[in-house]
């Protein structure tokens, strides 16, 4: 299984699971950002995370994490009970739209934009939407981890974008704050950020 990356990018998310779930993998940074590439990522639009697995394919970072956790089915971290998975989902569902939107919306601002360029209220809008956003991340029932009590893949998916919001300015509450911590020391997150970052 071959996974290509980029540092600091969603590419981490897949090397997470795959690092959750103790699988082999290689990992090849992709020159994504180079017009002449030495290494050209094999996603149809340029991009990564992009997986190979043998004869399959996979481009996009969820249908990659999916179909991980699928092939490596029995593992907590994406469980086959449909209930579970289903509250699984809705937050996974809830992290790339609601919240990760504005975050990704904002953050491209504050990258790529020279600040002289920027719209004040097109800035003052995405992180209005992404304060709104961050407060509603939160569990239901004061569960360890936000679909319950078991670490899962929503908590990848859910952790990393706070982590985007954060780098944003937009003020993470104490009990974020310790959400990411305590997701952060999780040596898989450690071995996974090193790959992704190298």
């Amino acid at each position: 299984m071959v996974i290509y990356t980029y540092p600091k990018s969603r590419s981490l998310r897949v090397l997470w699971t795959l690092e959750e779930l103790g699988v082999n993998y290689e990992s090849i940074k992709a020159d994504i950002l180079c017009e002449t590439p030495a290494v050209a990522s094999p996603h149809p639009r340029g991009k990564v995370p992009f997986l190979v697995d043998g004869d399959v394919s996979v481009c996009e970072t969820l249908a990659i994490c999916t179909y991980i956790c699928e092939k490596y089915a029995g593992s907590t971290l994406y469980p086959t009970d449909p209930a579970r998975r289903a509250a699984i989902n809705s937050w996974i569902s809830f992290a790339l739209t609601d919240l990760e939107s504005p975050v990704w919306n904002l953050l491209k601002q504050l990258l790529f934009v020279p600040e002289a360029q920027r719209a004040a209220p097109l800035l003052e809008y995405f992180r209005a939407g992404a304060t709104q956003a961050v407060a509603m991340a939160t569990p239901a029932h004061h569960t360890p981890w936000i679909a319950g009590d078991d670490f899962t893949l929503a908590d990848i998916f859910m952790t990393h974008t706070l982590l985007w919001a954060k780098l944003c300015g937009i003020a993470l509450g104490e009990q974020h704050e310790d959400y990411l911590t305590r997701a952060f020391a999780r040596p898989a997150f450690l071995s996974a950020q090193q790959r992704n970052n190298q």
